[in-house]
């Protein structure tokens, strides 16, 4: 199973996985949360963290990690590590791509293939709905 790593700043991953987690009514097995310090923590020590975490989760097989902004700390921290062997990272992910992973198995595709399939579904979950466009 390729693991998953949520990485944000502010409690958004871990809001992600409660979330996932309540609505499946289980906890979602093989994904993780991980939130930087939104005050307090300095660069050298945000990417120490976010370091032995990846190195940690590479142990037991590929790592798809999604954070939250492209740009954002915890995006350019992970960014560090797209091109270390098994390690996938999406930026700008949302809940629906949190949901739509703990649904999946994710031993039936590549990690190449489950990145593209879960940008893949993060874009299709974002839709204006009918009455909101503004005048």
């Amino acid at each position: 199973m390729i693991r998953v790593l949520l990485l944000t700043r502010g409690g958004l991953a871990e809001e992600w996985l409660k979330a996932t987690d309540a609505v499946r009514g289980c906890p979602a097995e093989g994904i993780e949360a991980l939130t930087l310090d939104a005050e307090g923590s300095s660069g050298a020590e945000d990417s120490a963290h976010v370091r032995t975490r990846i190195l940690h989760l590479r142990e037991f097989g590929e790592l798809l990690v999604l954070t939250d902004l492209h740009g954002s700390t915890p995006s350019n921290l992970a960014a560090r590590h797209a091109e270390d062997p098994g390690v996938s990272v999406v930026a700008g992910a949302n809940l629906a791509m949190v949901l739509r992973l703990a649904c999946d198995p994710r031993t039936e595709r590549s990690l190449d293939e489950l990145t593209e399939w879960i940008c893949a579904k993060g874009r299709a979950g974002i839709l204006p709905i009918a009455g909101t466009r503004g005048s």
